[in-house]
């Protein structure tokens, strides 16, 4: 069972789930989350990790973690990941992202390149995306996993989401990473890493490895949501012995 917990040293409170196995085995993997999502949403993923602990963050203006009038630059996202860690201690870690978690994990990383142990991208570019002004109204508008985009965020986090948004690649982060690498690639028509993408990320690490996830768009946890898990377990297995 996922315990819930919070930290505010990143200015908001900020709610995260933890699996905190009895026993854990290796480093713990922090995981950043797509742009709406939602701590609970990955209570299945986290208990199917164990023994490995696994730290799912709810970055701020998401969930029940505190939604800030502004402040929501990459940077902010990536302190709301570092307060994690700060608030539990923990020294090296292996990074998992989903979607625009990417970029906010990116951004951390680059800030603690010695302590990033691996890391594991879950559709995304190695890069922050400019968001247009119209963002926000034209995603209101959207469902993701059956919900309403509404329900998921408020309009001014969305607003604010777009407004401190800026276009630049992160590819030289990727680069420079000592630990291995591991992209999770859907084979759905409605993905981000069509074959180009991917090409993009080996240009930078011929080393990486792919795992293709049939029958899945962009939610790569849909319809089988433990699947990328699970191949972060075996690539940190045979990548990472003893971490």
């Amino acid at each position: 069972m996922t315990v819930e917990r919070w930290t505010t040293r990143s200015g908001p409170r900020i709610r995260y789930h933890d699996n905190a196995p009895t026993v854990p085995v290796g480093l713990p993997v922090l995981f950043s989350p797509g742009l709406s999502d939602v701590a609970e949403e990955y209570d299945a993923l986290l208990e199917d990790m164990a023994p490995r602990r696994v730290l799912v963050v709810e970055v701020r203006g998401r969930g029940r973690s505190e939604a800030p009038e502004s402040g929501y630059t990459a940077a902010d996202h990536a302190a709301d990941l570092r307060a994690v860690l700060d608030e539990e201690a923990i020294d090296r870690f292996h990074l998992m992202t989903f979607s625009r978690g990417t970029t906010w994990a990116l951004e951390l990383a680059n800030t603690m390149l010695e302590r990033v142990a691996s890391l594991a991208i879950g559709d995304y570019l190695p890069a922050e995306v400019a968001l247009s002004p119209d963002f926000a109204g034209d995603l209101l508008q959207t469902r993701f996993r059956g919900k309403p985009m509404a329900e998921r965020l408020s309009r001014h986090v969305l607003e604010q989401i777009a407004k401190d948004s800026r276009g630049r690649d992160l590819d030289h982060v990727v680069a420079v990473l000592r630990g291995p690498v591991l992209v999770a690639q859907p084979l759905g028509e409605q993905r981000v890493l069509h074959d180009a993408a991917v090409e993009r990320y080996r240009a930078v690490r011929p080393d990486v490895e792919v795992v293709q996830v049939p029958g899945a768009d962009h939610d790569i946890f849909r319809p089988d949501r433990l699947l990328y898990g699970r191949a972060v377990l075996d690539h940190l297995s045979r990548r990472c012995p003893g971490e």
